[in-house]
């Protein structure tokens, strides 16, 4: 009697009939094992067993290498996300915090107060924790983060000396000493960290340009393999070939982009295998390099105009090339008393409606050169060319005064004025929202630093906020 056997598990052994000498048809997976005529259709898993055994060597040598390339771009890749990404992560905070230092110290040789000391001491604690954090992730750099160190420490000793100064009311003295030691060694330090970035640019450039050899490696190979496979079976070769081939090629599709800063079109790789494994990383790798793109962009999250640190970056350039241009700083007067009547939400409408506006009189009336930002709050910022300055201001006054009351409830602009709790959370009388415009023009007065500046303006714009109306106020006085 013949034996019948029928299962649809591809995973069991392939049975011989030991009782009888007829040969029976067995179904596995689909494919019929036909014994008895003298044909034989294996299954995708038999026919690469039985395809191996010819070519066990040439697989191992070349699965092994294969499995090499694979796993040492996995390495190379965890080494950017985990390794370069990490330290250019706190090489961005370690920068912000030095800068962070230099403010605090500028605002204590100005003001004297001791909060200001205080926040100095902090950043600079956090800088020297960043300092080790770095160096513990890359030794390589230890040369760089020494002198750094070193830098760092001459920096804070100078900054004790100019307190005692400052305390000792020796303000000449601690003046001289900011703008000569303290700012060396503080250019030192930027420098040095400028240094440090590149490094771990190029080295990220490296591994990348690794990555890009190993992979072109591993897809000769995998053409290699593929063209002996075809041997044994056409099926067999179009099933691991076009995987893996479409992998690579997704792999280095990916690669490029990232290497030309496009994060967000990465192909996609389907499956659980380490390909899939390594696409993944990939993704890691561009979520994280888009977001420290993104931490580099100074901008307000309300009007999407350049912030702080871009606005001071741009006065160092201007002042560094000597060029001759006007400094506005832009202020609504009453608009903590509007703030606190209409409520957070109309509030930020005025705050984004005056930055739309003086958005558009920049294109209007400025050029591509000039300079919008914003502070913060109520305060922004014009750097133009002196010549174009009065035209500016005077359209900001008039456009302002003319779109300012739409903001307001119509009872409350018919009155001219509102009611709302002050500083001392007193009811308190406010006008119609006005702009203080103060200006201060390079080209009439020496500006040597940025806190310069900012003294000038701050004193413009207190008065400028004595009279109860809009009003520009332009420093004439020339000095030499």
């Amino acid at each position: 009697m013949p034996c019948k056997f029928n299962t649809s598990r591809a995973d069991l052994p392939l049975l011989p009939c030991l009782f009888t000498r007829e040969f029976p048809n067995i179904i596995f997976g689909g494919f019929i094992v036909s014994v008895g005529n003298g044909t034989m259709k294996l299954t995708l898993r038999n026919q690469i067993f039985l395809s191996y055994i010819v070519m066990i060597l040439f697989n191992l040598v070349v699965g092994i290498y294969a499995i090499w390339n694979f796993k040492e771009l996995n390495t190379i890749t965890t080494d950017i996300i985990v390794g370069d990404l990490s330290i250019g992560e706190k090489l961005s905070k370690l920068n912000d915090s030095i800068l962070a230092q230099d403010l605090h110290e500028k605002r204590f040789l100005t003001l004297h107060q001791a909060e200001s000391e205080n926040l100095f001491w902090n950043k600079s604690r956090e800088f020297t924790s960043l300092l080790t954090e770095i160096g513990g992730l890359s030794s390589s750099l230890k040369t760089s983060l020494d002198t750094l160190s070193v830098h760092h420490d001459a920096y804070n000793q100078f900054f004790s000396e100019e307190s005692a100064l400052i305390k000792a009311g020796r303000m000449n003295e601690a003046t001289v000493l900011s703008a000569g030691e303290l700012k060396n060694s503080f250019n030192k330090m930027l420098l040095t960290i400028k240094d440090i970035d590149l490094k771990i640019k190029r080295q990220q450039n490296q591994h990348i340009g690794r990555s890009n050899s190993l992979g072109e490696k591993a897809l000769t190979s995998t053409i290699v393999l593929s063209v002996i496979a075809v041997l044994f079976g056409i099926l067999f070769a179009y099933l691991i070939t076009d995987h893996l081939s479409t992998a690579i090629e997704h792999l280095k599709a990916a690669t490029h982009s990232i290497r030309t800063g496009d994060f967000d079109n990465l192909p996609e790789i389907k499956g659980a295998d380490e390909l899939a494994d390594l696409a993944i990383s990939f993704k890691e790798m561009s979520v994280r390099l888009k977001e420290l793109e993104e931490m580099n962009l100074d901008a307000n999250p309300l009007t999407k105009l350049p912030g702080n640190l871009a606005i001071e970056k741009e006065l160092l350039t201007r002042l560094n090339e000597t060029q001759k241009f006007s400094f506005c700083l832009v202020d609504l007067d009453n608009f903590k008393g509007f703030n606190d009547r209409y409520g957070y939400a109309r509030g930020s409408d005025v705050i984004k409606w005056m930055g739309e506006l003086l958005l558009e009189i920049k294109k209007e009336l400025g050029t591509p050169e000039d300079f919008l930002g914003h502070i913060g709050g109520d305060d922004y910022v014009i750097i133009c060319d002196p010549d174009r300055v009065q035209a500016i201001c005077n359209r900001i006054i008039s456009d302002f005064d003319r779109g300012i009351g739409s903001h307001y409830d119509p009872e409350d602009l018919k009155k001219g004025f509102i009611v709302s709790i002050d500083r001392n959370d007193k009811p308190t009388i406010f006008g119609i929202m006005t702009v203080s415009i103060a200006v201060v023009n390079t080209d009439r007065t020496l500006i040597r630093e940025p806190k310069e500046v900012a003294l000038k303006v701050t004193e413009l714009k207190q008065y400028a906020k004595t009279f109860a109306k809009s009003l520009c106020i332009m420093d004439r006085r020339r000095t030499l």
